[in-house]
């Protein structure tokens, strides 16, 4: 009876000090003050007339008592474009709520601006202020916002440029007529919506330089989280199509990214080539990257990595790549493809492979083997290919259209950082890559704009060599 009596006793002491612990009173102190998660809440730059990502601001009382935040005013509420929402309550100005000892107040915050003529970015601000116990706080809001032109299920039917004057953000489709040429200057951005999609019945010349290359990747500019924004992911818009009768497309320093398929190429006539890549990049594509049926194309200098799928995939034709890298480190979910596949036959029909060659090029990727070969089981049809003084991750092959080739796999590249999805194929140091090109005779490869190769005559590494990490 004792022990029961003294345990109770025990938990009533207990209960008392907990009690005297919870101070419930609201302090007047000008001292105790609010804590935020940010000081300056910076939004990532964001497009005219369009609503962005919801962004949140965690408010703190840090002190022993409860406070009371008399005004709590999004300052410019009526120009600056911002807007907020606290505690699930929407509005701009807001007056005397108390947020209780250890507890927290919850801020979500959107902008939409305006439209103006302006080019160029230009600053949005506006600022969440705090009164309580006489004392002005302030969080800033910041954000640079971008003029585009919107194109929705656009169609070009006649020869047209894009320049760089202001970003293009694409919806549903953007359509290049047949027997039509765009061309898209130096500089040019598109940003595709998501499932939008380049359909391309005539002809694309994309012209960038190395200093302002042309891009194309999603519309997303927010980030999954505060180390990993949208852009470095795949699936965020369709892709581009070139169809049957698309032909002596060119593109030149066109970074190309965050695709579901990046290009597909449709069967078309082989003695014409339907497809020229220079010094460009194509990655993060959720299922194929380069997908090449029947055509003929000219690849050089180009890095091509990362898919769900294949980064390149050849059904029949007749291709070249020269000093390109393709590369397979997919890790943002399930891989189910190589870094490069070849083949003549599917679905019981025959495609025939007139050839497939692979000058200094490296062709790495996470997985074992990264190159697959699908012949058809009629012998008569070609399936011809050669590789000369390549990289190549796989196991050894031999023959007389194989020279000069390292069969291993070799991951030393600048930078492979798979949790923040940022990927530098540049060569690191101890690549056996490096030194194992041979000579290339320049004048037999396309030129650039200004009528250069930049396919190097010295002697060289294997793999492209112009892009850095995204």
């Amino acid at each position: 009876m004792k022990r029961i009596f003294l345990y109770i006793l025990s938990l009533f002491v207990v209960l008392i000090s907990f009690q005297a612990c919870d101070d419930d009173s609201i302090s007047s102190n000008p001292n105790h003050m609010l804590s935020f998660s940010n000081d300056t809440l910076r939004l990532d730059t964001i497009f005219t007339n369009i609503r962005t990502s919801t962004y949140l601001l965690k408010v703190y009382n840090k002190n022993k008592q409860s406070v009371v935040v008399s005004s709590l005013v999004l300052a410019d509420a009526a120009n600056s474009g911002f807007r907020m929402n606290v505690d699930g309550i929407k509005g701009n100005s807001f007056s005397d709520i108390e947020i209780k000892s250890k507890d927290s107040l919850y801020i979500f915050v959107e902008a939409t601006p305006e439209a103006t003529e302006v080019n160029h970015p230009f600053l949005m601000k506006d600022s969440i202020v705090f009164i309580t116990n006489t004392v002005r706080q302030d969080v800033k809001l910041l954000a640079y916002a971008q003029n585009v032109y919107p194109f929705r299920g656009k169609v070009i039917e006649r020869d047209t440029t894009l320049t760089a004057t202001r970003p293009l953000l694409i919806y549903d489709s953007l359509c290049v007529a047949e027997n039509v040429t765009l061309t898209l200057q130096p500089g040019t951005q598109l940003y595709f919506h998501d499932k939008a999609i380049l359909k391309v019945r005539g002809r694309i010349k994309a012209e960038g330089t190395i200093e302002a290359p042309v891009v194309l990747r999603g519309d997303r500019t927010d980030r999954l989280f505060s180390s990993l924004p949208y852009d470095r992911l795949p699936g965020q818009w369709e892709g581009v199509v070139f169809y049957p009768l698309s032909m002596n497309n060119h593109i030149e320093y066109m970074e190309l990214r965050g695709t579901v398929n990046a290009i597909r190429c449709e069967a078309s006539d082989v003695e014409q080539i339907k497809l020229t890549i220079l010094n460009s990049r194509i990655t993060q594509s959720s299922r194929q990257g380069l997908d090449m049926t029947m055509c003929k194309a000219i690849v050089a200098n180009t890095e091509i990595s990362n898919a769900g799928g294949d980064v390149v995939s050849l059904l029949g034709g007749d291709y070249e790549f020269t000093h390109c890298t393709l590369a397979n480190y997919f890790s943002w979910n399930t891989r189910k493809g190589v870094a490069l596949a070849i083949s003549n036959t599917q679905a019981k029909e025959n495609y025939p492979l007139s050839m497939a060659s692979f000058r200094n090029c490296v062709i790495a990727g996470s997985m074992s083997d990264e190159l697959m070969w699908n012949r058809s089981s009629d012998e008569s049809v070609p399936f011809n290919y050669y590789f000369s003084h390549c990289l190549i991750n796989s196991p050894e092959d031999s023959g007389s259209t194989i020279t000069e080739v390292v069969w291993k796999r070799d991951d030393h590249f600048m930078e492979l950082d798979r949790a923040i999805q940022f990927y530098d194929f540049r060569l690191g140091e101890g690549s056996a890559a490096i030194n194992i090109g041979s000579l290339i005779d320049a004048a037999n490869y396309p030129t650039d704009r200004n009528g250069e190769s930049r396919i190097s005559d010295e002697a060289p590494d294997a793999g492209c060599c112009e892009w850095q990490g995204m």
